[in-house]
């Protein structure tokens, strides 16, 4: 689901970059099996069953006179298989008063994150990794079981327990797409021989989205999360991305400020809680 390679790095050209990086890497490009909808209203997904993800909605323009029935329509979906629901909100998304309109329904900001891009011309060199790292491409599949754990473990620490079957199916579907998968790529960082931190280039949207940076606890502190981003966005670049794209969480944003990334806007995070059925 490749889309052209986007090059306008005006203000307004980066916006449109993020969102179209959100919108073909959410529902086309995860680590996880997905059920893509892209409709002219709404961009939105829904996972297998037994993963560990949540619908999401990345996209979205209602109109007025339509937007009671299209919420409904969509919250339904998730209420049927009992999961929550996420939705990646931002200031231009339509109607005007959607936050309200999903707050009446249930749902409540869990987070507010900002919504990246760099200009990969002004993209800082790629210093050495630092001592005792070294970062590897996944390219072979006995290092899938490795990267899964790190995301898993990363996942349970966040968020709690994960189904028992969302594991299995993470693995399965990253081993079906490995070397099949041209918009992706994924690297592994070693301390001392013990993996440590994930990231993972998706150029789906036409750019170099930054996503899975994840570092575990007691590897930290050492400039992990930066070599690890410089490491994709440099892969993005000599696969010809002129735009890079990323979605920081707190911890990372001062991290993504000093290599030169530039925030647009902020993406409200919003969530609604599982019913049950």
């Amino acid at each position: 689901m490749a889309r052209p390679t986007l090059t306008d790095r005006s203000p307004d050209g980066l916006r449109a970059a993020i969102e179209a990086d959100i919108v073909a890497t959410r529902l086309y490009n995860q680590d996880i099996p997905l059920e893509a909808h892209e409709e002219p209203d709404v961009a939105w997904s829904v996972p297998a069953q037994g993963s560990e993800m949540r619908p999401i909605a990345a996209w979205s323009n209602f109109a007025a006179d339509t937007v009671e029935r299209r919420l409904d329509d969509l919250i339904a979906v998730a209420d049927a298989r009992g999961a929550a629901f996420l939705w990646w909100l931002a200031p231009h998304h339509g109607p005007p008063d959607l936050g309200d309109r999903l707050a009446r329904r249930g749902f409540a900001e869990v987070d507010n994150t900002a919504a990246m891009a760099i200009d990969l011309e002004d993209l800082q060199a790629e210093d050495e990794p630092p001592s005792g790292v070294r970062i590897e491409l996944l390219d072979d599949a006995d290092d899938i079981d490795t990267y899964v754990a790190l995301l898993m473990r990363e996942m349970e620490h966040s968020h709690g327990a994960s189904p028992p079957s969302a594991r299995a199916i993470r693995r399965q579907h990253l081993l079906d797409r490995l070397g099949n998968d041209p918009d992706s790529r994924r690297f592994i960082a070693w301390l001392d021989e013990r993996p440590v931190a994930t990231s993972r280039l998706s150029m789906a949207g036409g750019a170099a989205g930054l996503y899975t940076v994840v570092t575990m606890p007691e590897a930290r502190g050492r400039g992990i999360g930066r070599a690890m981003t410089l490491r994709a966005m440099h892969a993005g670049r000599e696969a010809g991305m002129r735009i890079g794209t990323l979605q920081a969480t707190d911890m990372g944003f001062r991290i993504y400020s000093k290599l030169g990334f530039e925030e647009l806007f902020r993406y409200r995070m919003m969530v609604r809680p599982a019913r049950s059925r």
